[in-house]
């Protein structure tokens, strides 16, 4: 097959025949180029398709098959980059974690023991409060909250303090706990 500007003014029109035939002719080059660059062979046929897709959300933009290929060749390089920043980060954070097991795990552990013991705590609020309380922790604003529930932001206001003072006392034997509780819910 030729690749030929009549085939990009046709994919700039919708064709997928046309896309694929470029799909088909161009994947070979452009996931060797991605795997010089990314050294792992799944990851660059990924990289490949995700440019070929951003290419195809912005095909109206070209006319030529050499724009279509700088362009592809610039968003390779983009994504590739991208990936192997992000496993550089990964690999310093698995790092940190291995260096750091015991610290990592025993904080993970207390977190999540202690989410369960305000959750479990939860259970005796009556349910505006209690989505409301539920909410906070997942990081909502008041006035986010306010407008899901369709509720004034005083509302919210109030019935977390409500919700604050109940489960202050039922967690009062659990530090951690009201340190958590204090800090999801009086921002």
């Amino acid at each position: 097959m030729h690749l030929s500007e009549k085939k990009i003014n046709l994919i700039a029109k919708g064709s997928t025949e046309a896309f694929k035939e470029l799909y088909d002719n161009l994947f070979p080059s452009l996931a060797s180029f991605t795997m010089n660059l990314v050294k792992d062979k799944d990851e660059a046929s990924d990289i490949v398709q995700e440019a070929l897709l951003v290419y195809w959300n912005k095909r109206n933009e070209f006319e030529k098959l050499d724009s279509v290929k700088a362009f592809l060749y610039a968003v390779i390089k983009n994504l590739g980059l991208n990936y192997l920043r992000s496993k550089k980060v990964h690999a310093k954070h698995l790092d940190y974690i291995k260096n750091n097991e015991t610290y990592y795990f025993k904080n993970a552990i207390i977190e999540e023991e202690t989410i369960s013991l305000i959750k479990a705590a939860l259970a005796d609020l009556p349910l505006q409060t209690k989505n409301i309380v539920e909410l906070s922790m997942m990081g909502s604003k008041n006035e986010d909250i306010a407008e899901r529930l369709d509720i004034s932001r005083n509302t919210v206001k109030t019935l977390k303090l409500r919700a604050y003072r109940v489960l202050r006392e039922k967690l009062k034997n659990h530090v951690f706990a009201l340190l958590l509780l204090s800090e999801l819910l009086l921002k």
